[in-house]
């Protein structure tokens, strides 16, 4: 099997595009991003720390890889995938850096994931997304997801979760 998002432990880094690559995050890549993504939403509004958020991107995890994203061999951003959940992967993080957004490399991640899920037999993508983030919401929308249910006080009550899926 070639290297891919889904393997249980991949070695090398993982192509997505030209510029684009994933590879396991290492703890200086987590020390980096948790103290990126703790200063931004969804994650700041829990809120969730910077030494909480690297101390899960570094986790070894059986079956629920964490990867750091790179554009251009700059950190992007970060994935942690749920392999195996209800017939596909769950993604259970997903964020890209402000200087990555909006330039389609989230996009060209979750084709990816979609692509080696599909080859691989799994029937769907899961992710959840908080109902105050929007723009989470929107890109998974626009990416082919579709919502299929409200999850109240899921990580912090008062707050709802909406979980998305997409059929492949």
């Amino acid at each position: 099997m070639s290297p891919g998002l889904l393997r249980k432990s991949p070695t090398e880094p993982i192509a997505i595009s030209a510029t684009l690559s994933a590879s396991l995050c290492t703890p200086a890549d987590a020390q980096e991003l948790g103290a990126i993504f703790a200063g931004m939403e969804p994650w700041s509004r829990y809120p969730f720390t910077a030494c909480a958020l690297e101390t899960y991107l570094a986790s070894d995890e059986t079956g629920a890889p964490r990867y750091a994203i790179r554009l251009q061999n700059r950190l992007a951003g970060a994935l942690g995938l749920r392999l195996n959940w209800l017939r596909g992967p769950y993604i259970q993080f997903f964020g890209m850096v402000p200087g990555a957004q909006g330039e389609g490399a989230g996009s060209h991640v979750l084709d990816k994931l979609a692509e080696e899920a599909s080859t691989s037999g799994e029937r769907n993508l899961w992710v959840a997304a908080s109902a105050f983030n929007t723009g989470a919401l929107r890109f998974y929308e626009r990416n082919g997801f579709v919502r299929v249910a409200e999850l109240d006080g899921l990580v912090q009550e008062g707050i709802d979760e909406i979980l998305l899926r997409k059929r492949l």
